[in-house]
C-alpha cells in the first residue's frame, strides 16, 4: 500500500476558498443519494460565517449550506454539489482503483489531499483523471505505508522526523532564522503546504511525547529559557 500526498487546484469550492481570507475546509465525507444527487459534510473554520455562507451561495460548484453542528469555533456544514460539477469529483476514480481518501483540506492555497492506494499504477490513474479534467495536480510525496505510519498517533512518522531534522540542520529553528519553511520543503522535494502540515504535526507529536500536557503549569517558573 502507498500513501500519497498531493495538492489540487480543484474546482470544488474554488471561488469560496479564494474569496474568504484564512478559511479552512476539512472534508468529512461525501455521499451519493439514490436519486444521484451528491452532498458533502465538511468542517469549516473561518472568522466570519456570514461571509462564508454568502460566498458559497455565489459559488457555482456547491450550494444550500446547512449547519449540522458546531464545536471548538468550527461549524460542520452539509453542502450540495452542483449537478454539473459531479464529473470532477474524485470519488469514482478512487472506488475504481481501490483508493481511499484519508484527508482533504481546503485553504486559500487550494485543496491538499492524503490518500491510500494499492500501488503506483492506481495513483497514476487518479493523476490521469485530473489531467483529463483540467485539474492541476502537484505531488507532494509518495510513501510506502510502512514508512509513513508510526506505532501510534503520538509518535513521529518518518517523513515528520526527516522534516524536523532538516529544519534543524538548515537553520529554520535558529534565531534569527537562516531559511524559510519553503526552503526546508524544497530541500526535501515537497511543497510548501506539505512542509507546513508535516512540521505542525511533527511538532505536536514531539511535544506529546516529551511534555506532560496534563501537568499543572507553574507560571512563576524561570521565564528566561
Amino acid at each position: 500500500m502507498l500513501i500519497a500526498e498531493y495538492t489540487l487546484d480543484h474546482p470544488i469550492l474554488r471561488e469560496t476558498l479564494h474569496g474568504v481570507d484564512d478559511i479552512v475546509v476539512e472534508w468529512e465525507k461525501s455521499h451519493t443519494k439514490l436519486d444521484g444527487s451528491m452532498y458533502m459534510l465538511a468542517w469549516i473554520d473561518a472568522d466570519d460565517y456570514d461571509e462564508v455562507e454568502a460566498a458559497i451561495a455565489e459559488d457555482p460548484t456547491m450550494g444550500n449550506p446547512t449547519v449540522r453542528t458546531e464545536a471548538g469555533g468550527r461549524r460542520l456544514y452539509r453542502l450540495e454539489y452542483d449537478e454539473y460539477r459531479r464529473e470532477t469529483t474524485l470519488h469514482p476514480v478512487l472506488v475504481e482503483t481501490g483508493g481511499v481518501l484519508l484527508e482533504a483540506v481546503g485553504t486559500n492555497d487550494g485543496w491538499r489531499y492524503r490518500g491510500q492506494f494499492p500501488d503506483r499504477e492506481a495513483f497514476q490513474q487518479l493523476h490521469r483523471f485530473c489531467h483529463g479534467h483540467g485539474i492541476d495536480i502537484t505531488i507532494d510525496g509518495i510513501y510506502e505505508q510502512a514508512d509513513w505510519l508510526a506505532d501510534d498517533d503520538s509518535e513521529l512518522t518518518r517523513p515528520q522526523r526527516a522534516l524536523l531534522a532538516e529544519a534543524v540542520e538548515s537553520g529554520y529553528l535558529d534565531i534569527p532564522r537562516d531559511c524559510t519553511l519553503d526552503d526546508v520543503g524544497e530541500r526535501l522535494g515537497i511543497s510548501r503546504n506539505a512542509a507546513s502540515e508535516r512540521f505542525r504535526r511533527g511538532v505536536k507529536n514531539l511535544v506529546t511525547q516529551v511534555v506532560d500536557t496534563d501537568a499543572d503549569v507553574d507560571v512563576d517558573a524561570d521565564a528566561d529559557g
